[in-house]
Parts: structure tokens; C-alpha cells; sequence
């Protein structure tokens, strides 16, 4: 399978609208009406997000960032840098999960952020009852690091892609 990542473009907002509103991605992503408020937003500096194409198909979102330290130390991870870079993903399409689409983009995206020295590790969260989500990361090299509370969220699982996975 041909797993891509091409820019978000406007044009894609209706179909991530279905994707948010989706019974798999909703538990998950939470208010899609704000979320879809805020992927309308141009990103923010250090923010980059991606559609995820499967054979040409877009089938997902992928998001990748710098955490703030007002993130990082509200979960109690006071000791991960922001200069790390956090993976957020999302597979809208139904009909491409269990396939390594997941993974797949994940492992693009660690890549081409762990080419640049400046990023230690790379980081992704799962709540802790997502063992969908926390597979892809591990497909794509990421370890499991630790649980930590996301609040006010819940438990999360903190996996880790080290440079030399």
C-alpha cells in the first residue's frame, strides 16, 4: 500500500467534518465542532498537520507538534523538552483501519521530523484503554514510556520513538 502525506487544504474540511462526527472517531477526538473550528484556523508555528492518503485515497488526519511547556507540565511530564515532537492521528475512514495506515503515516511522519537534530525523540499519547492507537505507535518504533494523567481528560500511555529506532 502507497502511504502519503500531502498538505490539509480547505477543500478537505466537509470530509474531515465526517470524519469527526464518525461513531470510531468521536470516543476518541471528542467535539467535533470544535475541533473542525480549530483545523479551520491557519496552524500555528511549530503545528503541522497532514491529510493521509492510502493508494491516493484520503482515508485521515495526522498532526504533528512542538508540546508547550504548559502542556507537558499540567500531564506531568515535566521532564520531556519541547523540543520533542508530538504525533496526533486519526483514521476517518472505516474501511482503512487494521490495515497499517496508521502506522504507516505515523513512521513517515517520525522520520522526517527525527532528520532534524534539533528533535530528540518523538512522542505520541493513547488514552490508555486505545490499544488500537497505542499498536500503530508501536508498529511504527515507538515504546511504550509510561501512564500519566491527562487532565482533565483521563489516563493516557505515553509512547516514545527514540533517533535510534
Amino acid at each position: 500500500m502507497d502511504i502519503r502525506i500531502r498538505d490539509l487544504a480547505k477543500r478537505d474540511l466537509p470530509m474531515i467534518s465526517q470524519w469527526l462526527n464518525a461513531e470510531h472517531v468521536r470516543g476518541s477526538w471528542g467535539d467535533p465542532e470544535g475541533n473542525l473550528r480549530l483545523l479551520s484556523e491557519p496552524s500555528a508555528s511549530g503545528h503541522w498537520r497532514g491529510i493521509i492518503e492510502a493508494d491516493g485515497r484520503a482515508v485521515g488526519l495526522v498532526m504533528w507538534q512542538h508540546p508547550t511547556r504548559e502542556e507537558l507540565d499540567v500531564a506531568s511530564l515535566n521532564d520531556i523538552p519541547t523540543s520533542v515532537i508530538d504525533i496526533d492521528i486519526m483514521i476517518g475512514e472505516i474501511d482503512a483501519l487494521g490495515r497499517g495506515v496508521g502506522s504507516g503515516a505515523i513512521r513517515l511522519v517520525a522520520e522526517a521530523v527525527l532528520s532534524d537534530a534539533s528533535v530528540p525523540f518523538v512522542i505520541g499519547c493513547a488514552h490508555v484503554d486505545n490499544l488500537v492507537s497505542q499498536g500503530a505507535f508501536r508498529r511504527a518504533g515507538f515504546r511504550k514510556d509510561r501512564e500519566f494523567d491527562d487532565v482533565p481528560n483521563g489516563l493516557y500511555v505515553l509512547m516514545v520513538r527514540d533517533r535510534t529506532a
